[in-house]
């Protein structure tokens, strides 16, 4: 791991807030308010038990209070919505909708081709390529469609790469079985005939794992090049980053990716992020545990509001007390709610890089009504820098500067003056804190490892 991790440098127009509690923020800042103001998104699943109306009050209140943007966990996806050929099923989707438009949240559609949920009903047209690709055309046809004007955004296709060669997903997939390559091609095409102001996501997992060789990241991101290179209408790519609190290189991942897309003029939005812990682990868990939590949320908040081409930022769940993880994923406890629906540090975590990112310096990648946003033009950065060696922090373009260190939850752990350009920080304990430096009217805000 490198010492030193630039990941902000601005002006500050907000103070950090310390959090000496999971429940800090709750009464006084709300995640989609903080969203808002820097023209971002940020959203959480409406669980399979909120349509069927067994969910707790606590659930809603939360969810509405602090999200704006929202997606149906199943009931919007294939078998759902067709479960009969010909036959659609909206009800559902529609309630969410409704949901949506009354609490002023953004819709995202998920999703209209993918190799799993698929009915039954489907497989009776394998190997019969022309009638798949009608079924196909038929489907996205109808429900796009449906909700023309309603859905912000749509995954097209999900999940259509390999998880070994990181190639096409040959097996087990009736529309590449049949169709082969094209149905990813037509499916983009039809959904914006069906749609054409809505944004057209590919949404895959495991493309947080970085854009090395043979990587499903770079698999993908040429993928997203033959597509706009031949017209293919794809605005979007979504991961899903499904991870583990161990998985700490991820976030850097997924800001080397972000820019990479931003070649293409493609977003990046986080789609279904979780960070669990080992599955069985819950009992054992403590402050310090759920703090690295905490931590990992907030370098992937960071890298969201430093992107400019990243729009979205929305979580698989919104409490612990119903998640997919421990069922289906072999992790627990990876959410912003416990089961009792008090907030984790990873909560606070994320309501401090928000504030440590003023409206002013977040650049976004949506056309925004002036009534609806308070985004400002970027601002040049600031001529100061810093690098960590050792236990020894050092300032460039200044001769003397305030230092402030805090935890990664906004918690001030030190105060002190840098003379001669540095200063010594040998009495802080290991682990990854944000400095704020202030030099005359220079500011900068650095991540550090102290090792």
């Amino acid at each position: 791991m490198k010492l030193n991790r630039s990941v902000s440098r601005f002006a500050l127009g907000a103070v950090l807030l310390g959090a000496s509690a999971w429940n800090t923020f709750a009464a006084e800042e709300t995640l989609r308010d903080l969203a808002k103001e820097r023209g971002r998104y940020i959203g959480a699943i409406l669980n399979s038990e909120w349509f069927r109306g067994d969910i707790e009050p606590e659930f809603e209140q939360i969810h509405k209070t602090q999200f704006n943007t929202v997606v149906a966990e199943n009931e919007m996806k294939f078998d759902a919505t067709e479960p009969s050929e010909g036959q659609f099923n909206y009800t559902y989707g529609d309630k969410m909708v409704q949901y949506a438009k009354e609490n002023g949240m953004r819709v995202r559609g998920h999703a209209l081709a993918w190799h799993s949920q698929v009915p039954n009903w489907v497989n009776n047209y394998k190997g019969q390529k022309e009638k798949l690709l009608q079924v196909l055309k038929t489907h996205i046809d109808s429900v796009v469609g449906h909700w023309k004007g309603d859905v912000a955004e749509w995954d097209v296709v999900n999940e259509a790469v390999n998880d070994g060669d990181h190639t096409w997903r040959d097996q087990g997939s009736v529309w590449f079985e049949t169709i082969g390559e094209e149905f990813l091609d037509s499916a983009f095409v039809w959904a914006h005939a069906a749609d054409p102001d809505a944004e057209l996501c590919y949404n895959d997992y495991a493309i947080e794992w970085g854009l090395g060789q043979g990587s499903k990241a770079g698999f993908v991101l040429e993928q997203v090049k033959r597509w706009k290179e031949n017209g293919i209408p794809i605005t979007c790519v979504g991961t899903q980053t499904h991870i583990e609190i161990a998985h700490e290189t991820t976030p850097e991942n997924v800001r080397a990716f972000a820019k990479a897309l931003a070649e293409y003029g493609v977003t990046l939005n986080i789609t279904e992020l979780d960070i669990g812990f080992p599955n069985g682990s819950a009992s054992s868990l403590g402050a310090a545990d759920y703090a690295k939590q905490g931590h990992l949320y907030r370098q992937f908040m960071d890298v969201f509001l430093e992107e400019p081409n990243m729009g979205e930022f929305v979580i698989w769940g919104l409490t612990d007390a119903h998640s997919w993880l421990d069922a289906q994923q072999g992790k627990t406890q990876g959410l912003l709610w416990d089961k009792q629906y008090k907030p984790k540090p990873a909560f606070d975590s994320l309501i401090v890089s928000f504030k440590a990112h003023p409206a002013s310096e977040v650049v976004t990648p949506y056309k925004l009504d002036k009534d609806t946003t308070s985004i400002a033009r970027h601002v040049e950065s600031p001529r100061i820098s810093a690098s960590l060696v050792g236990r020894t922090l050092s300032i460039s373009g200044a001769s003397s500067a305030k230092i402030e260190l805090f935890d990664m939850q906004g918690r001030p752990v030190f105060s002190g003056k840098a003379e001669s350009s540095s200063i010594n920080l040998s009495n802080i304990a290991e682990g990854l804190y944000v400095v704020r430096i202030h030099a005359g009217s220079a500011n900068l805000i650095q991540r550090i490892a102290i090792k």
